[in-house]
C-alpha cells in the first residue's frame, strides 16, 4: 500500500503538469477538478479504516470542498499583489478557517451536497479576472519532479494522520489543496495571471468532485468499495464532460 501511495501521486500531477504545458494552465486546473488526490486518498481510508470509517471521510471531503474553493478564491485575488509563498500562506490560512467552521456542519448528505455546490457558484462568480500574460520564462528541468515529490509528501501525510484526525476531520483534510497550491505556486512563477486561469479551473472542477463524493458517501455503505468507487468515478466522469464544455463556451465568449 505504501508502494502504491508512492507512486499514484506522482503519476497524477505530472500528467496534469504535462497537460497543462501543451494546453495551458486552465485546462491543467479544470483537471484537477478531477477527483486526483480526494479518489486516492479516500481509497487508502477505506482499505485501512473500513467502509463507514470512509463514507463518513468522503462527507467531510464534500463539506471540505468549500474551504478548497476559498483557497482558490484568496490565492487568485492576492497573487496580482503578494509573492507566491505570502499567497500561499494567506490561501492556507482561509482553508484552515473555513475547515473549521465546517467541522461545526452536521446536515443530511443531500443538504450539504447543495450547501457545496451553492457555495461553489457563489466563489465562482466572485472569481477575479486574469490580467495581462507577460512572456513565459524557461522553466527549470527539475521543476516537474519537484511537483512529483511535493504531491507525494503530501498524499503520505495526510492518509497517515487519517485515523488519529476521525473521519470528518481526515475527509476534510483530505480535500486539502494539496496538488492546487503545487500547481499554483509553479504558475504563480510564471505570472499571476497564469495562477488566477489555473484557480478559475480548478474552482469550475469541484463540481466534479463534489459528485464524486456524495455518490461515494452514500454507495460505500450500501455497496461494496469497488462497485462504489466505480459508480462514483462514472458520475463525476459525466459532470467533468459537462463543465467541459460550459469551460470551452467560456473560452469562445
Amino acid at each position: 500500500m505504501l508502494l502504491l501511495k508512492i507512486i499514484i501521486a506522482p503519476v497524477l500531477i505530472g500528467l496534469v503538469s504535462l497537460a497543462g504545458k501543451k494546453w495551458g494552465p486552465g485546462i491543467a486546473g479544470w483537471l484537477l477538478g478531477l477527483p486526483l488526490n480526494a479518489a486516492p486518498i479516500l481509497l487508502f481510508i477505506t482499505l485501512q479504516q473500513g467502509h463507514s470509517f470512509a463514507a463518513a471521510a468522503a462527507y467531510g471531503s464534500l463539506l471540505g470542498l468549500i474551504a478548497w474553493a476559498f483557497f482558490c478564491l484568496i490565492y487568485a485575488i492576492c497573487s496580482p499583489y503578494c509573492s507566491w509563498w505570502a499567497s500561499t500562506l494567506v490561501g492556507w490560512v482561509a482553508y484552515c478557517a473555513v475547515g473549521w467552521i465546517l467541522l461545526r456542519v452536521h446536515l443530511q448528505v443531500g443538504w450539504s451536497f447543495l450547501l457545496t455546490v451553492l457555495a461553489i457558484t457563489a466563489i465562482f462568480l466572485l472569481f477575479p479576472q486574469a490580467g495581462q500574460e507577460r512572456p513565459l520564462q524557461p522553466r527549470p528541468k527539475y521543476e516537474l519532479w519537484l511537483r512529483m515529490i511535493s504531491a507525494t509528501a503530501m498524499v503520505l501525510a495526510l492518509t497517515g494522520v487519517a485515523a488519529q484526525l476521525g473521519p470528518q476531520r481526515s475527509g476534510i483534510l483530505t480535500v486539502f489543496p494539496a496538488f492546487t497550491t503545487i500547481l499554483a505556486v509553479f504558475s504563480h512563477f510564471q505570472s499571476s495571471a497564469s495562477a488566477v486561469k489555473v484557480l478559475r479551473g480548478v474552482t469550475l472542477g469541484l463540481y466534479t468532485t463534489s459528485v464524486f463524493c456524495v455518490t461515494l458517501s452514500v454507495f460505500l455503505v450500501r455497496f461494496n468499495p469497488l462497485l462504489a468507487f466505480t459508480l462514483a468515478l462514472a458520475a463525476a466522469g459525466v459532470v467533468q464532460g459537462i463543465s467541459l464544455v460550459f469551460m470551452r463556451r467560456g473560452a469562445r465568449a
